[in-house]
């Protein structure tokens, strides 16, 4: 099997290439001992968090302080939870309490990790009553990072395995992306990451049990990603395996429910409480539904053709968010099942869940992580991953100055400037998906199915990550 060289197929990565010599030449022999590509991309990856930790150092050294934390972009949920909910004193929340509607606000894997991790600095430093809250506070971000490193890290392996070896050096976009270093140390979402990475590699390995683990575990970490399951089950049908399908989504809502049941106390009664939490909650930051309250904010004095609506609350984004889900759901469904060509998962995959970013009612910097697997295993340029990783570090930057503005109204970005940043965003989330749908419907635009190289014809893949999929043949098309 020959690999794929990216500095041969790849406009971007053929410039990039300069720094270490230029494009492989055609005649270049696979990599030996250690420079193979999965050692160097665990290096890039570790690189990367050692990256990040470097963005986060400002408040790292001179502590997570209001508004400071803003103007130095290097807020952080990690130690912020770890001092605001006392997690390294005697008044340390139980692991239930952490993970409750209540409790420290993220999903609820991430809230139990964080939990344990906490746990484990308190055992090792020894605290038990009193504390140097900045001290402390850095450890527990310390200990966190390195746990994010390895999910990391862990990750990269996975979607490696999945991607095979002809195109192992694709797992670069998951090690090496730009986005990481803003936004990998705000909060656990790299637990979602790996999830979602272990669910591919289960998946191409044909083991619908354990991708159906993975996707409950991702969906406990991320909500969002439920949507996954509609782009398995929408191919799974076309390719006439919807037992595998039904089996790995089964396997999810029961990974699901159990993780509840050990979780929550009152697993029915938590459940309805997080739903009408969520209901009443209005959009958050980042969200499409938050730009009527930003148009509003930033109407001038003589307002003139000016948006004279109002703001959307908690029950219409909730009623909103809801339809949109369904429509994506719906879409991805019809997409695998007209495609002249069957799409692969995982572009099937990106447009399900960069559609699904889009809908829901809060969109914070990190939540776009999990595309990151997915960008990988789709194989798209670098020229697309770039322009979405660009739009999603002048957010991080722009969130956190219009949050700062609350206190310093004359430094802080206005509401007009944030909303341009939050439509960009958007329509940069909005491309990725675009370009999946265009490679589903076009095998000619996806260089996994079509090599550039005409010396790669020979080791054409059909689905690296499809498992059961994989050169199956169809049982079901609709022509539309």
């Amino acid at each position: 099997m020959i690999p794929s060289a990216p500095s041969r197929s790849d406009p971007v990565a053929r410039v990039a290439s300069g720094i270490v010599g230029g494009p492989a030449g055609r005649r270049l022999a696979p990599s030996l001992g250690f420079w193979r590509a999965l050692p160097v991309l665990v290096l890039l990856a570790t690189s990367i968090m050692a990256g990040a930790v470097l963005v986060k150092q400002h408040c790292r050294a001179d502590g997570w302080t209001t508004p400071d934390q803003f103007w130095h972009a290097c807020y952080s949920d990690i130690p912020v939870l770890y001092i605001s909910e006392a997690m390294g004193t005697a008044q340390r929340p139980s692991l239930m309490d952490a993970v409750g509607t209540q409790g420290l606000g993220q999903a609820p894997l991430a809230g139990a990790a964080m939990w344990v991790v906490s746990g484990v600095v308190n055992a090792t430093s020894g605290a038990k009553g009193t504390y140097e809250v900045p001290i402390e506070a850095r450890r527990f971000f310390d200990v966190s990072a390195v746990v994010l490193a390895a999910l990391l890290v862990a990750a990269v392996i996975a979607v490696a395995h999945t991607v095979g070896r002809r195109r192992r050096w694709d797992a670069a976009h998951l090690a090496l992306s730009p986005a990481l270093l803003a936004s990998a140390l705000i909060s656990y979402e790299l637990l979602a990451v790996a999830c979602v990475a272990g669910l591919f590699w289960a998946w191409s390995r044909s083991r619908a049990i354990l991708a159906g683990v993975f996707l409950g575990l991702a969906v406990c970490s991320q909500p969002v990603t439920a949507v996954l399951a509609f782009a398995l089950l929408g191919l799974c049908l076309r390719a006439g395996r919807l037992r595998a399908g039904t089996t790995a989504v089964g396997v999810a809502l029961a990974t699901w429910v159990a993780l509840r049941l050990i979780l929550f106390p009152s697993p029915l009664g938590a459940l309805g409480d997080s739903w009408q939490a969520w209901k009443a909650s209005g959009p958050g930051y980042g969200s499409l539904w938050l730009v009527p309250s930003l148009l509003v904010q930033s109407r001038p004095r003589s307002a003139g053709l000016w948006y004279s609506g109002g703001v959307l609350g908690g029950p219409g984004s909730t009623m909103i968010t809801l339809l949109g889900l369904a429509l994506v759901a719906g879409v991805t469904v019809l997409l695998a099942l007209t495609t002249h060509y069957r799409a692969r998962l995982a572009h099937l995959a990106l447009f399900s869940l960069a559609g699904g970013l889009l809908m829901v009612k809060s969109l914070p910097p990190q939540a776009s992580l999990v595309l990151l697997p997915l960008i990988a295993l789709a194989g798209l340029r670098w020229r697309d991953h770039l322009i979405w990783a660009g739009a999603e570090l002048a957010y991080f930057v722009a969130v956190w100055l219009y949050i700062a503005a609350s206190s310093e109204p004359n430094r802080g970005l206005p509401a007009g400037f944030y909303l341009v940043l939050v439509l960009l965003r958007c329509a940069a989330i909005g491309w990725l998906a675009a370009q999946a749908v265009l490679a589903a419907r076009d095998p000619l635009r996806d260089p996994v199915r079509v090599p550039v190289d005409p010396a790669e014809e020979s080791s054409q893949d059909d689905d690296p990550a499809g498992g059961v999929l994989d050169r199956t043949p169809d049982a079901l098309v609709a022509r539309v």
